[in-house]
């Protein structure tokens, strides 16, 4: 098979502090497929995988050399395990499956032909989504759903059977009032976009969606079903102090750092939670804690996500119902990952994920 992999530098290593260049990025041919070799395992024929900003700069990408990154993944089940000629297989799964998941994060190899996952990591794609859009939904739609329902403390919105809009659709509680306030910063980013609608969907949530241009933004998130859009400046005004039961930060440093003045502490009624989805950010609650800027009365965290079928199946329900939208910005083909590589970690207008297809 054919697969990208990370090269090894020829003189220094690469690192998460010395990462490599885009040129690292090689297609290399003649690879060995994979094979399922324990129940549970699945191999899995790529339709197409993503690109996620910074990957370079993960540790899991220099866990050995000429490693196969990528987590998301869509594509057809090539091989079950036992294989579908045997008897006894109870795998949920069979070939020519349409699936859609994400490999483990500390396993990866998605940017490659065939990928061998666990039968928990995929689930059935959604009919309502393409290969590329059913590829950009699990890594960033999966943290979202972890980051407001597992570690936000909010309740996992029913489907019910008449959830049949192409949009979000605003509930409230059953008297009709908002009893939580969520502020996402990096809302129209990656993960942001997920963490919108599906707090949205969420009831009696009220959902502020922080942008660094609402001219640019505003319209996109509200569609997307925020109640207010808000810029960083102006969150520093006093309407908004102590004003959340929730924050989920996705973008890190000096916005990390101003988000504890936005979530209840205990002079604002206690109990509210900042949670940090940022990459970068994995040591934030000691680093705040150290630098003096860390509330009393606040569960702070940042996380990794798991994922599972469950989660995965719950999101395609929503997709399949027009409650969960995917949004593919970019397309390329395996052979033009260094650039596709730089466009992704570039400036560039629009949402959602950069796609690599075989």
């Amino acid at each position: 098979m054919q697969a990208i992999r990370v090269h090894p530098s020829p003189s220094t290593p690469y690192s998460p502090t010395n990462p490599a260049p885009s040129t690292c990025l090689h297609l290399d041919q003649n690879i060995p497929i994979p094979q399922p070799k324990k129940p549970g395992d699945l191999l899995i024929r790529l339709k197409a995988t993503t690109i996620v900003r910074d990957m370079l700069t993960w540790p899991e990408t220099y866990a050995h050399d000429y490693a196969i990154i990528g987590n998301d993944l869509s594509g057809t089940v090539a091989e079950v395990f036992p294989p579908s000629d045997s008897s006894g297989s109870n795998s949920p799964f069979k070939p020519g499956d349409s699936v859609f998941g994400m490999a483990a994060a500390d396993r990866g190899g998605a940017w490659a032909e065939y990928v061998l996952v666990k039968e928990d990591e995929i689930a059935l794609k959604p009919h309502a989504l393409t290969f590329a859009q059913a590829a950009a939904v699990p890594l960033s739609a999966q943290t979202a759903y972890e980051a407001l329902f597992v570690h936000g403390g909010i309740a996992v919105p029913a489907l019910s059977e008449d959830s049949t809009t192409t949009t979000n659709k605003k509930t409230t509680s059953p008297q009709g009032e908002i009893t939580t306030r969520v502020l996402i910063t990096g809302a129209a980013g990656a993960v942001g976009i997920y963490l919108v609608q599906l707090a949205a969907a969420a009831r009696g949530v009220h959902v502020v969606a922080a942008t660094s241009s609402n001219a640019r933004n505003a319209e996109f998130l509200t569609g997307l079903g925020a109640d207010q859009t808000v810029e960083y400046a102006e969150l520093e005004g006093d309407g908004y102090r102590g004003a959340f039961d929730l924050v989920v930060d996705a973008v890190g440093g000096d916005v990390l750092a101003k988000c504890w003045g936005y979530v209840k502490g205990e002079t604002s009624g206690g109990g509210g939670r900042l949670v940090s989805v940022d990459s970068a950010s994995y040591e934030f609650v000691e680093e705040h804690r150290a630098r003096g800027i860390a509330r009393e009365g606040v569960k702070a965290l940042f996380f990794i996500v798991q994922g599972s079928r469950g989660e995965l199946h719950y999101l395609a329900e929503m997709a399949e119902r027009g409650a969960l939208r995917a949004f593919v910005v970019g397309e390329s083909p395996f052979g033009e990952v260094r650039e596709a590589y730089e466009r992704a970690n570039g400036r560039y207008l629009g949402h959602g994920k950069f796609v690599l297809t075989v």
